[in-house]
């Protein structure tokens, strides 16, 4: 990147932390917002067609993914009614909310597991330990261990465990960046994201996404000033104290030929995470070779892009493309 370019984005991420991490309530509220919406809002895929031809669901709640650190870690599945799991193989969504890592729950994505499995994908909602309580790289770690319990589970789910991929929105959907792009780093890269230890055979079990879908997702945590607090709370101290672990955080970071294709879904007036923030990441991936796709939803902020259809629709069809046939 030229130097003018570094400073933007340098300058495009204090403005994040300032409006966003640095202010976990603004980002609670937010979550609670959304959630208290989409409880009364129809379902996405329910407007556009009269209500008998919109299919119909199988939802399963409260299922245990793991254990980390004596916590249940806990999800949804969201299935067509009609799927017939002896017989048949479907493609899966693991769907992750946001909240600034701090806020939020399973309960905030029902809209998009629902909007998925209306289109014959299985949708598995989860949750995972929050900061401050749990710094990082515990959120990342929990991600991981849901993959395994869905690959775990896919004879049951009438899940193709070669057809899976990753949508989170916000501190979601840069933890699906994360695993995205560290698919082909090196093991020593990979010990600085996670509490596993070198041999823990999970790390080698880990599957590979096939595709990743990221709304609003911040992906270079460093730049910040060094002696700025704003992610403290999620890291463990300032930039100062702990570059290494502000790098090991950053998707950007880790970006490489070797990256599952993604598609970065960000409002054009996000005053939260500004668009600069994926951008840089998907075009970083771009210029690798990555097949990444970035759609900008014009005239929106950060919440009203969590909310807007064409961010559902977009994830949807993304995803039919990417998950049609085992493989990439």
């Amino acid at each position: 990147m030229e130097t003018k370019q570094i400073e933007m984005h340098h300058r495009s991420i204090d403005t994040a932390t300032a409006g966003w991490a640095s202010n976990r309530r603004r980002a609670a509220l937010l979550a609670m917002l959304a959630a208290g919406l989409l409880a009364v809002l129809p379902a996405p895929a329910a407007a556009a067609q009269p209500a008998a031809a919109v299919p119909q669901l199988r939802i399963s709640i409260d299922h245990v993914y793991g254990t980390a650190e004596g916590v249940e870690l806990r999800c949804d599945v969201y299935r067509p009614a009609d799927h017939d799991v002896a017989a048949e193989q479907r493609p899966a969504v693991l769907v992750i909310h946001g909240g600034a890592w701090s806020a939020g729950s399973r309960r905030t994505m029902a809209g998009y597991a629902t909007r998925l499995a209306r289109a014959g994908i299985v949708a598995i909602a989860v949750d995972y330990r929050l900061a401050p309580a749990w710094k990082f790289p515990a959120q990342v770690d929990d991600v991981r261990l849901a993959m395994l319990w869905v690959v775990d589970q896919a004879a049951e789910l009438g899940i193709d465990p070669a057809r899976i991929g990753l949508f989170g929105y916000s501190a979601g959907g840069h933890l699906a960046c994360m695993i995205g792009t560290l698919v082909d780093e090196p093991l020593d890269t990979q010990l600085s994201t996670t509490n596993w230890e070198r041999h823990d055979r999970r790390l080698a079990e880990l599957p590979q996404p096939q595709a990743i879908c990221a709304g609003g997702p911040p992906c270079d945590l460093t730049g910040l000033h060094p002696d700025s607090s704003g992610l403290a709370y999620f890291l463990g101290g300032k930039p100062a104290d702990l570059p290494e672990v502000y790098a090991a955080a950053s998707p950007l970071s880790h970006a490489s030929a070797g990256d599952i294709p993604t598609l970065y879904v960000h409002g054009e007036r996000d005053a939260i995470v500004p668009l600069q923030s994926s951008r840089v990441l998907y075009e970083a991936q771009r210029d690798a070779g990555v097949a990444s796709e970035f759609l900008t939803i014009d005239k929106q902020g950060h919440l009203m892009t969590f909310l807007n259809p064409k961010t559902g629709e977009a994830m949807v069809e993304f995803f039919q493309k990417q998950l049609a046939a085992s493989g990439r």
